[in-house]
């Protein structure tokens, strides 16, 4: 068994990760194979305030029950942290699978194709077994279609629509909600024009470079996200309605060149949803 010190990451997510790396081997005993950090503790670009911990199990064999013990570990998880660390805690995110599928390129359990290429190019071993090697790299086309239904889902639903609409709304929702509205579409787009996955914060630059519809808000965003959101949110109130739409309507164009033909009934309405979006209200 080994593990690797992880590069990226502050204190109190590293500690996070150790105990649910522990919690889990306990939780499942001689089932899981290795432990992993992944997203931005492991490749870097980790803003305290806005974003997830993620980690992955990777199972000799997947449980038939797994899903619902994941999802009791990350409570279980959440609960042995004192109160001050609960708010990083919230965010723990937990990815899992096992080598067979993954050797076999295949995603099954919870780590979809964008995360399975973050898990083997950029994951860091915490503890455990490591077998990436053995495991094909998505392709770009499996990358670009599924970023582009999963876009379709996330912000085509009434729900999420709802809080688009109203950037006061976005705003009270704090700095994590309001530049994952902004940042996720900029980086699905990137995803989407290259085939690659990148961190946010590299996204939002190229988004920028390509002087692509609201790019001076995904500028913005970004800088929200290291440092958080202004005092006055006047200025963001402003930016966000002038050019949230804008962004959306720009993400439902690429998402409809991308399938084509293909994209389904849900995914077409989903992209009429974004795009009324930058349409005046009466």
């Amino acid at each position: 068994m080994t593990r690797t010190r992880l590069t990226y990451a502050h204190r109190p997510a590293r500690e996070l990760l150790g105990i649910a790396a522990a919690e889990a081997g306990a939780w499942f005993l001689d089932r899981i194979s290795g432990v992993f950090a992944l997203g931005s503790m492991a490749h870097g670009g980790f803003a305290p305030e806005v974003s997830d911990v993620d980690i992955a199990l990777v199972f000799d064999e997947i449980p038939a029950d797994a899903a619902e013990r994941v999802t009791a570990l990350a409570e279980h998880v959440r609960a042995l942290v004192p109160a001050e660390a609960r708010p990083l805690a919230d965010r723990l995110s937990v990815f899992w699978s096992d080598w067979p599928h993954l050797c076999r390129g295949e995603g099954a359990g919870r780590l979809p194709a964008v995360d399975r290429a973050d898990f083997l190019e950029h994951g860091v071993l915490l503890t455990g077994h490591d077998l990436r090697h053995l495991c094909p790299r998505p392709d770009d086309g499996e990358l670009v279609v599924e970023s582009a239904h999963f876009a379709a889902r996330k912000f085509g639903a009434e729900p999420y629509l709802a809080l688009l609409r109203s950037p006061r709304r976005l705003l009270a929702a704090g700095a994590r909600e309001a530049t994952r509205a902004v940042l996720v579409p900029a980086r699905v787009c990137r995803t989407l024009a290259t085939g690659d996955v990148v961190r946010s914060d590299m996204a939002a630059s190229w988004y920028a470079a390509q002087g692509l519809p609201a790019h001076h808000l995904v500028t913005a965003a970004a800088t929200w996200r290291q440092d958080g959101l202004p005092l006055d949110t006047g200025e963001a109130e402003r930016l966000l309605g002038r050019h949230l739409p804008l962004l959306h309507a720009h993400l439902a164009e690429r998402i409809r060149q991308t399938l084509g033909p293909s994209a389904g009934a849900d995914a077409a309405a989903a992209c009429d949803r974004l795009t009324a979006l930058s349409r005046p209200v009466s």
